[in-house]
């Protein structure tokens, strides 16, 4: 695997800066960075493919179907709210 990273001067110069202020080893800051950079990227793929299976699957809302909810969530609060005072 990857055993060497060559970053541009101005990302190392940045990364030895942000190190230095929180007393940190760069090597940290990259492996946490990239770990959390991979979390994201993985997340994000899987959620893709989940809302592709649910198109593929016609597990749809539309967004009318949507507005009519809220609609009928927001008089359901108006009519408790009525009742309460």
């Amino acid at each position: 695997m990857l055993d060497e990273l060559k970053l541009p001067k101005a990302l190392a110069k940045r990364l030895e800066k942000v190190a230095a202020v929180a007393h940190v080893n760069p090597g940290a800051i990259l492996k946490t960075a990239l770990a959390d950079r991979l979390d994201y990227l993985e997340w994000k793929e899987k959620a893709i493919a989940e809302g592709q299976a649910d198109l593929d699957n016609d597990r749809v809302v539309t967004t009318a179907q949507i507005r009519e909810s809220l609609a009928r969530q927001r008089a359901q609060r108006a009519a408790k709210s009525k009742k309460a005072a």
